[in-house]
């Protein structure tokens, strides 16, 4: 009876984690469709998302004329460096520039042995993304953290076929997002406001094994799914370590949470739900632009600015599907911005957006396995 009652309340648990599933599909895309709907009527938003389109058209082209050799990053981080005010996104541009040139030192130094010794890159990886999620999260300095273990992971996973490429790759990594974190200073110095913004309100790394294990349970939950990719990589035998590296940044990228150690297992599945369908919808909407095969530069980069404003709005927007925004464009810009020219073919869009999609799909399922249930968790804080 015992066995009988079991299988039939795990039956029930199944069939309601499906519901809910439907539930949260149902309500993601009705908020982007209102989102969607409200294009043009906050001045606020609108105006942001000009910020954004002019510092990713803007990164884009100095990094096609630098013709660097990760154009999409520069792009990215043009896009990601931006805040509300012009003072918030010099902070913000300065953390991840310093984090990315310590990683890409700290990736050069790694690549000298681990792309020999499968097992201590695997575990340099985890460790790496553990402690740059959990200091994302705590530190005041966080975004520096995460970008130096972002940078770091992908000097050294870049560099695994030769190793002896590691210092351009660092060199270029560093040129990058240092070209992308500049335009975004400039833009938003010229187009934003600026006034300081009160200091960010984090509870520091102490009591990490109390009020704060929430965050630590976070980075072990990133660092197995950066894991898995990689062994996935491995086993199916895909060749493009460079698009292994790319899906692995985006995973380590998303490391946010609800706030608070009451997370309940239901926000954590919304929100890794959020990222997974923005990256789905940027994606499908990136490859429709790409089957349209447009060769004029400026009606590409116009293009590119079109939707990145439409994902800045959806960030800024009210919602409550700020997640899907953030991924919409950032999946968008990694597909479309791929060497230094508008892409000629499909197939390479494809091949990045299914690995990013992939593997986000991978963290979507790890969180929900490694998260505590709602009476767990209960138990936990009451402890």
């Amino acid at each position: 009876m015992r066995s009988g009652s079991g299988i039939g309340h795990y039956g029930r648990a199944v069939v309601e984690d499906v519901r809910e599933g439907a539930r949260l599909f149902d309500r993601t895309l009705t908020g982007f469709w209102r989102e969607l709907t409200d294009m043009g009527s906050r001045p606020a938003q609108s105006r942001m998302g000009a910020v954004a389109a002019v510092s990713v058209m803007l990164a884009t082209s100095v990094s096609l004329l630098m013709q660097l050799d990760a154009p999409w990053w520069a792009a990215i981080s043009g896009y990601m460096s931006l805040m509300s005010t012009g003072a918030g996104s010099v902070r913000r541009g300065v953390l991840r520039l310093s984090g990315t040139i310590v990683g890409a030192a700290l990736g050069f130094v790694m690549a000298r042995w681990l792309p020999y010794d499968q097992v201590a890159l695997c575990l340099f990886l985890g460790c790496a993304t553990m402690a740059g999620v959990i200091a994302m999260q705590v530190s005041p300095h966080g975004l520096a953290w995460l970008f130096m273990a972002i940078t770091s992971s992908l000097v050294l996973l870049m560099s695994l076929n030769d190793p002896t490429l590691a210092f351009k790759i660092a060199c270029d990594r560093a040129l990058d997002v240092a070209v992308g974190v500049s335009c975004a200073m400039v833009t938003a110095n010229v187009l934003q406001d600026w006034h300081a913004d009160p200091p960010p309100t984090v509870p520091g790394w102490r009591h990490l094994l109390g009020a704060q294990w929430p965050s630590v349970l976070h980075g072990v939950r990133a660092a197995v799914s950066v894991v898995t990719v990689l062994i996935i990589w491995v086993m199916v035998d895909l060749p493009d370590v460079g698009e292994m590296a790319i899906t692995i940044a985006v995973v380590m990228a998303a490391p946010l949470i609800a706030d608070g150690g009451t997370t309940t297992r239901h926000l954590v599945a919304e929100k890794s739900f959020h990222r997974f369908m923005g990256c789905l919808l940027g994606g499908i909407v990136a490859l429709a632009c790409l089957a349209l095969q447009i060769e004029s530069f400026f009606w590409w980069l116009a293009m590119i600015g079109g939707v990145v404003w439409v994902g800045m709005h959806i960030q800024m927007g009210r919602h409550g599907i700020a997640y899907v925004g953030t991924q919409f464009a950032f999946v968008f810009i990694v597909t479309m911005v791929q060497g230094l020219a508008p892409p000629d073919s499909i197939m390479p869009g494809v091949d990045r957006f299914a690995g990013i999609t992939g593997g986000l799909g991978i963290l979507m399922i790890v969180s929900l396995l490694l998260w505590p249930s709602d009476t767990e968790l209960t138990k936990e804080l009451r402890t």
